[in-house]
């Protein structure tokens, strides 16, 4: 870019050099008072190429809600340089722009440019959205080749929570039909100082309730002993969501999947209103990372945790074999047998595996509640309703006996016909809520 601009100073110079010759040949006044105007343009470009400056300021949000409809504006302050402006603001899919515009133009002259742009957007899908970065591209009147692309970074993130069902305690009076187990407090909620035994440590156990002396005296064996304690009377549920393909039958925005995760996060609010443990995992791989479940606790902060991780999930092929609940869901069975629902879309290609995490649970002495939402009343409101017998014919009865051998309970729930609140009632008599 310099040796343009410098071509371009020898360029003028030279012009007018040869003018002021011709005009002291010439004796002609107006040809020697043309020897100014290059000098003019020399003095112009060094005013004009000027680099270009740029303040931002903007207004974004942190937090919405499927459906929320929010403005947002970005302020732009342009000192020197001379020419147009082409400024890109970022947006997504997920994101409908309803009024305005996130592309502008406009032309910075002389003076100081502020200009002020703005544009609606309406959320459609849940998710955690970067910002990413504000892309101008600088177009200068004198030098067309001295195009530049500023990017400016923007370190924002926007959180598009679901519409949570503000389910009502009033709503769940009735007795439920299920017969809940009479455990004993030590096995109902988190631990309390009273002990009460001591076991062989498992993977996920604090390492404070290690006992080292028990631990010593077996030494032979390498394994290490700790502190079992009695626990509160506090109830534990755990959410398992499913995350197969089939869960994405339908539209990006309205499928099992997301029909399952307004679920999970409406009950999850109403559970621990009722001073519920809650906990959640996804039915993915046999080994996660740590923040993509949530141990059973009680509280805002597992609530925050669990809509984080809710947030993230996708649909995705599992190549895995199912090989086991996991050291730390195996340790949490065995010492609270906590209420377990498990959110699917039963097809062939699942069923297999949603059986084998029952039989697991079974001998736990956990009998889980499988709610089974299903996807041909969605996928047809986007197609047409005759393909709705490409999907595979189930036979319920078949599949309720099926599961009901490995001590799983069949829970049907159509979302497009049945709202979720008269589903939650109906999911909260089965599970005992």
């Amino acid at each position: 870019m310099n040796s343009i601009w410098n071509k371009q100073i020898l360029i003028l110079s030279i012009v007018s050099a040869f003018i002021a010759v011709a005009g002291i040949i010439s004796t002609q006044k107006a040809i020697f008072g043309s020897l100014f105007m290059p000098v003019i343009f020399i003095f112009l470009l060094s005013y004009l190429e000027r680099d270009l400056k740029l303040d931002i300021d903007y207004d974004i949000p942190k937090f919405l809600k499927v459906g929320d409809e929010y403005t947002i504006w970005v302020k732009i302050s342009a000192k020197k340089g001379f020419g147009m402006l082409n400024m890109q603001l970022p947006t997504f899919p997920e994101m409908n722009i309803v009024n305005g515009t996130n592309v502008h133009l406009f032309f910075k002259g002389f003076r100081e440019r502020e200009k002020t742009m703005d544009y609606t957007i309406v959320t459609t899908r849940r998710g955690i959205f970067d910002w990413g970065e504000i892309i101008i591209e600088y177009q200068p009147v004198i030098g067309y080749k001295r195009k530049k692309l500023l990017k400016f970074p923007v370190d924002h993130n926007i959180e598009v929570d679901p519409q949570v069902k503000m389910l009502k305690k009033s709503q769940f009076q009735l007795k439920s039909n299920r017969i809940k187990p009479r455990n004993s407090v030590t096995r109902t909620g988190p631990p309390t100082h009273e002990f009460e035994s001591i076991r062989e440590y498992i993977p996920g156990d604090p390492f404070k309730t290690i006992n080292w002396k028990s631990s010593a005296k077996i030494s032979y064996k390498e394994n290490l002993m700790v502190n079992v304690y009695e626990r509160e009377g506090l109830k534990n549920f755990i959410f398992y969501v499913d995350v197969s393909p089939f869960m994405s039958r339908g539209s990006s925005v309205e499928n099992p999947l997301e029909y399952a995760i307004t679920m999970v996060l409406s009950g999850t609010k109403y559970l621990l209103s009722k001073n519920y443990n809650v906990g959640f995992w996804p039915i993915k791989l046999n080994h996660l990372k740590r923040n993509e479940f949530v141990l059973p606790s009680s509280g805002m902060d597992t609530f925050n945790q669990i809509r984080l991780s809710l947030l993230l999930l996708e649909s995705k092929w599992v190549t895995e074999k199912f090989t086991g609940l996991g050291s730390s869901l195996t340790r949490i069975m065995m010492e609270t047998r906590p209420s377990v629902m498990i959110m699917t879309s039963l097809e062939k290609g699942n069923l297999s595996r949603i059986e084998n995490i029952s039989s697991h649970l079974a001998r736990f002495k956990v009998v889980p509640t499988i709610v089974d939402i299903r996807a041909e009343s969605i996928a047809a409101k986007f197609t047409d309703p005759r393909l709705g017998k490409v999907f595979s014919v189930k036979n319920y009865n078949l599949t309720k006996n099926r599961l009901s051998s490995t001590s799983g309970r069949v829970i049907q729930w159509d979302p497009v016909n049945e709202s979720l609140g008269r589903a939650a009632y109906r999911l909260a008599m089965e599970a005992g809520w």
